[in-house]
């Protein structure tokens, strides 16, 4: 796996199209010389990237927690979120001298960097999520980067108007930070449902919410699927091996099967009968099956952490690569997407 895996992957990628097969051995060369030389002389720098917070008006939380800061800005009424990650978005035109070589390999580490960064972003709008039931989205109407070491004084400054407050809710939120972590896809992509499901929730869609909500669930199946390496077996089949994995009770698990059978008859396919009053029947029902959806979630991200599939914060970002550049690929690339014609 890792690094030879990745390169396998996008050799199968560009060997699958009549233009650019003939260019595997321009990647494989190029590629060797990324991992060997380019990325470990980027180690020494990295990019601080500031974004502001969509719906985060009153949530004033302050934050340092390694590769992730963030202040309340009274004058704005919103978070400002500063994020540390690799120095991987620019800079990739001489690593092949075939243009079009390194104008993919650039594409790529454009859109690694770009998961990198909002994988710290994601950690804190799933901390939110969890703490205050609020929907934010890191695409706000800022986004400021600058390169360090050449300019610590913008980081310096961001972190130096930091306030030393610590609220209970800061605490809360630092808990959950500490549990989440969105390098994990199946985290990102759990984080990704669940904030969707509570923002259709507040905007009385509750039927698409139960949709979002239950892909959640099933995500987190399909992680602890993988991990045990289990064959494909029908859901109700994998209630007794998520339960003993990441020990949620019996009612919880009660509560995603009612949550199941809403997706089916409501929302996956159209409505038998009620389909105009699914609100006012189901809405005590909906009330416990989000406090189930919550309970997975977080029994999840604790399960994550105790295995560690994917090395949060490294030290060393080049080393990084080399162990999850495959994992990274089928988050960032674009193989698995439909084609429609």
């Amino acid at each position: 796996m890792g690094y030879d895996e990745f390169k396998t992957k996008i050799c199968l990628y560009y060997g699958s199209f009549e233009n650019t097969k003939l260019k595997i051995s321009l990647f494989k060369s190029a590629l060797d010389r990324v991992v060997a030389h380019e990325l470990p002389s980027r180690d020494d720098k990295r990019i601080f990237q500031i974004r502001d917070f969509t719906n985060s008006k009153g949530i004033q939380i302050n934050i340092y927690a390694g590769n992730l800061l963030c202040s309340y800005s009274n004058n704005k009424n919103q978070l400002l979120v500063g994020t540390l990650g690799p120095h991987w978005r620019r800079g990739w035109r001489e690593v092949s001298r075939d243009p079009f070589v390194a104008e993919q390999i650039g594409y790529f580490f454009y859109f690694a960097s770009q998961y990198i960064f909002r994988s710290s972003q994601i950690n804190l709008i799933g901390a939110i999520a969890l703490t205050y039931g609020r929907c934010c989205d890191f695409r706000g109407s800022t986004l400021n980067e600058v390169i360090l070491p050449d300019c610590e004084t913008v980081y310096n400054e961001f972190f130096k108007n930091i306030p030393n407050t610590i609220t209970n809710r800061n605490k809360i939120v630092l808990h959950y930070l500490k549990i989440i972590n969105a390098l994990d896809p199946f985290v990102n992509k759990a984080i990704y449902y669940y904030v969707r499901a509570l923002k259709l929730t507040e905007l009385g869609f509750d039927e698409d919410s139960v949709i979002c909500a239950d892909n959640m669930v099933d995500t987190i199946f399909q992680a602890i699927k993988q991990r045990l390496g289990l064959p494909t077996m029908q859901r109700k089949d994998m209630n007794e091996i998520v339960e003993r994995e990441i020990l949620i009770s019996k009612t919880t698990i009660k509560e995603l099967d009612n949550l199941y059978q809403l997706r089916c008859h409501f929302s996956a396919h159209p409505a038998q009968p009620k389909w105009w009053d699914f609100s006012e029947i189901y809405d005590e029902d909906i009330n416990n099956i989000m406090g189930s959806v919550k309970t997975i979630l977080v029994k999840f991200c604790f399960y994550e952490r105790s295995h560690c599939e994917i090395q949060p914060g490294p030290d060393k970002w080049s080393e990084w690569f080399m162990q999850y550049s495959d994992i990274l690929f089928d988050a960032v690339w674009f193989h698995r997407l439909p084609l429609l014609k």
